[in-house]
């Protein structure tokens, strides 16, 4: 595993079993939350560098007669820090619960320092997987750039310089198109409708919990984890199902822009996981643990 050789925690199988527990976990905690800290750092801000320096959206002429742009701005059913919380954040939570519970029945040496290993390398791994995922979306964005259904709202043409009363089907070319609206960031968003990041990060997070639950729970026959993944399962394809759904509802895309999202998560997602978790050995020896053995 490339990641246990430049991450803090994947120095933590190294030390001895007969090592402190306390001090083992302090200093599993403290080289998690290290490893985790600086890729979440260096992924923001190449992200914000991106899109700043990198890439703009693509300006699209505008077609008087297009109504699919001329709704009404809502705001969003799912906003954005609900978003990252669950397709960001929950993450972590799900792996160290699951992975705490492994390394718990499992039997083998040095099983505290590994799992802080296990978790923090399983937890990375999806971070920069979401990382690729969130940067491809963006460059589709910006080379698509495709008018969202609120665009006539949120740009606020200024309707003296872009004449459609005389010719309803008229085609204002981009170089003409003037928003009244000073929020330069709402207005590039709005030339970014395609795919839907909203929905490409709710379909990732759905495919890692669906992947990861059913496969674990398969292979570890732990039944904790299988009561969890008879409940979350439900719960993350029902949010999953309502963040799509809305994004059409409130306006914020069209419904192609929904279908972009679902392609592209499984496009950033399947490649990387498919063959992860897929039998015992790819479970228990990359974690350097042994099946605890069944009560005859």
């Amino acid at each position: 595993m490339p990641l246990r050789r430049v991450t803090f925690s994947g120095r933590l199988g190294a030390f001895n079993e007969g090592e402190d527990k306390r001090k083992i976990f302090v200093k599993g905690v403290v080289f998690m939350c290290l490893d985790i800290s600086i890729t979440l750092a260096i992924s923001i801000a190449t992200f914000y560098l991106f899109v700043k320096k990198a890439v703009a959206p693509y300006e699209n002429d505008f077609p008087c007669s297009d109504e699919s742009i001329q709704k009404t701005f809502k705001p969003n059913t799912i906003g954005l820090k609900h978003l990252l919380f669950v397709s960001l954040g929950s993450p972590f939570f799900l792996i160290s619960a699951v992975e705490g519970l492994l390394f718990f029945k499992a039997q083998g040496t040095n099983r505290l320092a590994k799992y802080f290993t296990s978790t923090t390398l399983t937890y990375l791994k999806y971070l920069l997987a979401y990382a690729l995922c969130t940067f491809t979306m963006e460059f589709l964005k910006c080379w698509f750039g495709r008018l969202r259904p609120h665009f006539v709202a949120v740009c606020q043409p200024d309707w003296t310089k872009m004449d459609c009363s005389t010719d309803p089907s008229a085609i204002i070319p981009a170089s003409d198109i003037v928003c009244l609206n000073s929020d330069f960031h709402r207005v590039r968003t709005a030339r970014t409708s395609f795919p839907s990041g909203h929905t490409a990060a709710a379909v990732f997070v759905w495919l890692f919990y669906t992947f990861y639950l059913i496969r674990m729970s398969r292979i570890s026959n732990v039944e904790l984890v299988t009561k969890m993944r008879n409940i979350i399962l439900p719960a993350i394809t029902a949010w999953t199902l309502l963040t799509g759904i809305t994004r059409v509802t409130d306006n914020w895309h069209h419904p192609t822009d929904v279908l972009g999202g679902i392609i592209l998560a499984l496009v950033c997602f399947v490649p990387l996981y498919w063959k992860t978790w897929v039998n015992a050995s790819s479970v228990y020896q990359r974690r350097e643990i042994f099946e605890a053995k069944k009560s005859e």
